[in-house]
């Protein structure tokens, strides 16, 4: 199967130059869009273009986990009393990584949060006030925030990202075409089928025409994927 390649950010411009200016001036940022909307897409591009230092985690299901991670990516981050990180208590982490931001201000990314708990919210919360830090996080909706609902309450602070327009999805599905190597095939009939198992959403498209790209696929000029694994993929991704 072809791997995946890096494809134009379609339909988010708007979106992208809030991400942007937010990382530039050290402000936070909640991403909020369904599995496959392009939250880690948008992400990493505002990221490449503002060239701001950050530290990446995806989903910590609690705040000892991300200590951990935070300890693990901060290389500046003072563990001269920690012997082993695995061993290390949250009482000794914590000063310990909110020190390293301090000294050597981040972007904290951390991706697909849901249901923090009060101690993960206490940790944001002082993470979100240090000097220069930019607290990043993404999720499929603000109700499974759990208690962060409480500190990225401010709508002005939300990036929402909603299905793209038909223009858009076809545009981003020309291109993943392109770039997968479908254009000597027959996209007449695929093409009206992703668009409409995708709903708007860009990470179905991606990853049908990627799929398609495979031999096993293929009938001659003919993609054969049939429209209950269309629509499968397209229901996991959202």
């Amino acid at each position: 199967m072809p791997s995946a390649v890096e494809l134009p950010l379609v339909g988010r411009r708007a979106e992208l130059s809030n991400l942007t200016a937010a990382l530039r001036g050290h402000c936070a940022r909640l991403i909020v869009g369904p599995p496959g909307a392009g939250k880690t897409r948008l992400i990493q591009e505002a990221l490449r273009i503002s060239r701001e230092p950050c530290v990446f985690l995806r989903g910590p299901v609690a705040r000892h986990a991300l200590l951990v991670e935070l300890a693990r990516q901060l290389e500046n981050c003072d563990l001269a009393r920690i012997p082993a990180l695995e061993d290390a208590t949250s009482i000794s982490l914590k000063p310990a990584v909110l020190n390293a931001l301090r000294r050597a201000p981040r972007c904290v990314v951390i991706e697909d949060l849901s249901h923090a708990d009060p101690r993960m919210y206490r940790f944001l919360q002082e993470l979100y006030y240090v000097p220069r830090a930019c607290l990043i996080v993404s999720s499929t909706s603000r109700d499974r925030l759990g208690f962060v609902r409480k500190l990225l309450w401010d709508p002005r602070e939300e990036i929402r990202l909603r299905p793209l327009s038909r223009p858009q999805a076809r545009c981003l599905f020309e291109a993943a075409a392109e770039a997968y190597g479908l254009g000597p095939l027959d996209l007449e009939d695929f093409r009206p089928k992703v668009l409409a198992a995708a709903r708007g959403n860009p990470g179905p498209i991606i990853s049908m025409c990627r799929l398609a790209a495979g031999p096993e696929y293929r009938a001659g000029r003919y993609i054969k994927f049939a429209a209950l694994r269309m629509d499968a993929l397209a229901a996991h991704l959202r």
